[in-house]
């Protein structure tokens, strides 16, 4: 597909899911958003920008950092940022899990930086390359059983630290670090995967099974996946990457 087809298609996948972004068994986001308070060091008083918001549970967590301070929160849009936003505006920039969903990630970080005044922070975060697994090699696994090919993992394109970094320094930032924390926990059964494939970006690769194999389809994963049970329940793996640079 091109550019516009497969922006499209990431907004619809989205926009299908947006009901259950805030399930409990997608609380990595929630665990990731907590650790951006330390991640920025704010003082206190800034005036953050939170791009590719979602939900809003980074722009919450930043705006419980700065009792003084203020989260403006937008989806991901050029555009919006040209129309609302001067340049040199925000003290930071913040962008969860969003980037890597851009085919110029160079230009869209370095438009974002743009917004930000000289020496001011963005942080990026993204997943580890091994994030999901094993769980997500079975699901991909059990779809090219069903005749649907394996698509491109977006995040996989910032999936180490060097990758991350060679991007923001291709952005034209500086001062770059990067950080790995592990926002994973047990899920109680295989029906909590099911939340996750049904309420993220996995909903776009079953939409493409025909209405009566979604049925099969589910019954034959969740019962591979309950076999990775253990007493503590089944390990879902998710490890960010978050990477801080600053504007020169």
């Amino acid at each position: 597909m091109d550019e516009h087809e497969r922006k499209l298609h990431i907004k619809n996948t989205f926009n299908t899911v947006s009901e259950g972004y805030d399930n409990p068994a997608l609380r990595f986001f929630i665990n990731s958003a907590k650790k951006l308070p330390d991640i920025f060091q704010f003082k206190g008083d800034e005036q953050v920008l939170d791009v590719a918001t979602g939900t809003g549970i980074a722009a919450l967590e930043l705006a419980g950092a700065l009792p003084q301070g203020k989260v403006t929160a937008i989806d991901f849009s050029d555009g919006m940022l040209n129309q609302a936003f001067p340049d040199n505006h925000f003290d930071a920039a913040n962008c969860s899990f969003g980037i890597f969903f851009v085919e110029d990630m160079e230009g869209s970080l370095r438009h974002i930086s743009q917004k930000v005044k000289s020496g001011g922070q963005i942080v990026c975060s993204s997943f580890i390359e091994d994030a999901f697994q094993p769980v997500q090699e079975i699901f991909l696994g059990h779809l090219e059983e069903y005749g649907i090919e394996r698509p491109p993992i977006s995040w996989k394109r910032i999936a180490s630290a060097e990758q991350s970094t060679a991007l923001f320094r291709s952005a034209g930032l500086s001062d770059i670090q990067t950080q790995r924390y592990n926002a994973g926990y047990h899920l109680e059964n295989a029906d909590q995967w099911w939340n996750v494939v049904w309420y993220a970006g996995y909903r776009g690769l079953i939409s493409q099974l025909k209405p009566e194999q979604l049925e099969p389809f589910k019954q034959q994963h969740l019962a591979e996946i309950q076999k990775l049970a253990t007493h503590e329940g089944i390990w879902l793996d998710v490890e960010v990457l978050y990477t801080r640079g600053r504007r020169g």
